[in-house]
């Protein structure tokens, strides 16, 4: 082979390990911004303790707005009205999260007492709001959207239940965790699968949530189960 050729593997095998460090200690713990995987390339073996750091970094809500209280909610007011269970729901965006949101409705119809929309994102709880980068400052603005979306949803269709919203940053399954223990909810619902990269080089915060969570999770089955 030539000297071109070994150059060349060396290249690669250098890009591939800072991609593999980008996807098991960023990509498994919620933090999946294609740019870590750009610097991983870049930085190769160099880039293995900045991604163990990065990933290691404990879970935070970064924004947490509760629900209205029922009593100052116009229109009438139901009987169970606030009693119901507590309900964490974890949001992404993807099909099989919008169909929790579906199957919670199915499941405990009126009956919720609270609902609380989560979602993860990939943003440093350390920074400060003006610091922060204009990828990490999108992230949030389309989370905001999300929930306030959802949350629209279910105040519109099941009006008796008063609904929270959690931004949450770390690996998402121990960030609901979190969260879950922190307001104290009944159950946890969740979609099967999510957005981002592969259920096989992610693991699945599912199966990390049934194993882990202390309450009830219902999963939404998968569109093609």
């Amino acid at each position: 082979m030539s000297t071109a050729g070994y150059v060349g593997i060396v290249i690669v095998i250098w890009a591939v390990s800072g991609i593999a460090a980008a996807a098991v200690f960023m990509g498994r713990r919620g933090r999946r911004a294609w740019y870590w995987y750009l610097l991983g390339a870049v930085l190769g073996l160099l880039f293995v303790p900045i991604a163990m750091e990065r990933g290691n970094r404990p879970t935070s809500s970064l924004e947490s707005r509760p629900g209205p209280d029922p009593a100052t909610r116009a229109g009438p007011v139901r009987p169970g009205d606030g009693h119901g269970p507590k309900v964490l729901i974890g949001v992404d965006g993807s099909p099989d999260s919008d169909r929790a949101l579906r199957t919670m409705r199915d499941v405990l119809g009126g009956h919720a007492g609270e609902l609380i929309l989560a979602t993860v994102v990939d943003v440093a709880a350390q920074v400060k709001a003006d610091e922060r980068t204009d990828e990490e400052a999108e992230q949030l603005a389309r989370a905001r959207e999300l929930l306030s979306d959802r949350a629209a949803g279910l105040a519109a269709d099941r009006p008796a239940a008063p609904t929270g919203t959690e931004i949450l940053t770390g690996q998402p399954a121990r960030a609901l965790l979190d969260v879950a223990r922190s307001r104290d909810v009944d159950m946890i619902v969740i979609g099967r699968r999510g957005s981002g990269l592969s259920h096989r080089l992610l693991g699945s915060v599912a199966d990390q949530l049934v194993r882990d969570a202390t309450r009830p999770v219902l999963l939404a089955a998968a569109e093609d189960a």
